[in-house]
């Protein structure tokens, strides 16, 4: 079996309660799950969740 590594862009859009988009992020980072499972032909290895933010221009 070969190893492949693959990437994935996920663009996920959130309502949230925090002032501050860190805060956001850093509750996210903590508490929030992204599962990739095995499957018949393919063994997770490893995974990891690269975060970013952007912020919305104000009009």
């Amino acid at each position: 079996m070969k190893t492949e590594e693959l990437f994935f862009i996920v663009r996920i859009e959130v309502q949230t309660g925090h002032e501050n988009i860190n805060d956001t992020l850093k509750e996210m980072e903590k508490q929030s799950r992204f599962l990739m499972t095995d499957t018949s032909n393919v063994k997770v290895v490893n995974s990891e969740i690269l975060t970013t933010k952007t912020r919305n221009p104000k009009n």
